[in-house]
């Protein structure tokens, strides 16, 4: 069982990455496969692996092997996706489809210069809303199949997709392509249009090529808002904000803040900004400071420190991550488009109740009901 001790000792360790003049905790009495497990449940093991390089503390033997095996394993996977992503691209470019990679080999070779300091398991592209449809086509015309439940087998069912994106298996089963038309669910803030991305987007070297990427100002924004949507659950999230901030000195402060208060998403980069100076220790740039002054974006922040350090269960529930996203918002109507997006059918409704498209909205007062039924049965044991 994982104690209080090894979160810590995890997290002194992949800050030392950022701040190599950081001390390390002592290791007498550390349970070395919990902090093992631990460091691939944050996806940080590469990080970990790094520090414990030139560190002066002297892990298990074992412990050693095991982590070496798993980062050359992690290497290995993120060099195959890479190269897919590379074809991938290629073959949308000879369709004359315009497509923006998100995280994945692109933020590994924008924010590390290593293939090998991330994990990442999919691969996220953007695509305009117009182009869906073709690149659906050209995807499963290229052997992959879509995994996604769609509420009817009929091309309007496409953007129904609760979290605004298809998911497509290829034939071997490793690679899963995430296709998405928003750079997050219409039901939850941002200060991203698909239109802006490409706007300001930039190539980058991959491999022999050069690849589309975010620009740094929009990878910002992004990692602040995905973070936020997903409660900051890995400690990998919020290194990759702090790689940014490091390595990305001439970032258009100006632009960065006046996107976030036109679209009252400061708070979440408040949150970010906290959760990367406080737990890893890296500096924000002058005109970012003042952001910090955000008393609830603090009380989050400390939520998030807490379920780091006590181990708390990855994935959080539905209803934790959802408390946590109402209450990094600013507006009211923000908060109450999330309640009502949270009502907005899922695939799981698909699975149980297949129904025609007239019959569609029937989903509606379906998906209260499952819900009532799933967690009652959770609660009585059923």
């Amino acid at each position: 069982m994982c104690h209080m001790r090894e979160p810590a000792f995890l997290v002194a360790c992949v800050r030392r990455y950022f701040q190599p003049s950081s001390t390390l905790p002592n290791v007498d009495g550390l349970d070395w496969d919990s902090l093992l497990d631990l460091a691939y449940k944050h996806s940080v093991a590469p990080l970990l692996y790094a520090t414990l390089q030139d560190a002066d503390v002297t892990p298990p033997a074992t412990f050693l092997d095991r982590l070496r095996g798993g980062v050359q394993q992690i290497a290995r996977g993120n060099l195959m996706l890479t190269g897919e992503l590379v074809r991938l691209l290629s073959l949308f470019e000879r369709e004359g489809i315009e497509v923006l990679p998100l995280k994945g080999p692109t933020l590994d070779t924008a924010l590390y210069g290593n293939l090998g300091l991330r994990t990442f398991a999919d691969l996220d592209l953007l695509a305009r809303r117009k182009d869906v449809l073709q690149l659906m086509r050209v995807i499963e015309a290229d052997g992959y199949r879509l995994i996604t439940t769609l509420h009817w087998p009929a091309d309007s069912a496409c953007f129904r997709a609760r979290e605004s994106e298809l998911s497509f298996l290829n034939p071997a089963g490793l690679v899963i392509i995430d296709l998405h038309w928003r750079v997050l669910p219409q039901y939850f803030p941002a200060s991203l249009s698909v239109d802006e991305l490409w706007g300001k987007s930039h190539r980058i070297p991959l491999g022999r090529t050069k690849v589309p990427s975010l620009s740094p100002e929009h990878l910002l924004l992004y990692l602040c808002a995905h973070g936020t949507k997903h409660l900051w659950l890995r400690l990998g999230w919020v290194c990759d904000l702090a790689r940014l901030l490091q390595v990305e000195t001439a970032m258009d402060w100006d632009y960065i803040l006046a996107e976030a208060r036109q679209t009252s998403t400061l708070r979440m980069l408040a949150l970010g900004f906290l959760l990367a100076t406080e737990l890893l220790g890296v500096e924000l740039p002058p005109p970012a400071r003042p952001v910090v002054n955000d008393r609830r974006a603090r009380t989050l922040a400390e939520t998030i420190h807490r379920r780091l350090m006590t181990n708390a269960r990855i994935p959080a529930s539905g209803w934790e991550m959802g408390l946590l996203s109402v209450r990094a918002f600013s507006r009211t109507s923000h908060r109450l488009g999330f309640v009502v997006g949270s009502l907005r059918p899922s695939e799981a409704e698909y699975r149980s109740l297949p129904l025609p498209p007239v019959l569609y909205w029937l989903y509606f007062p379906f998906r209260p009901l499952r819900l009532t039924v799933k967690y009652a049965r959770r609660l009585t044991g059923l």
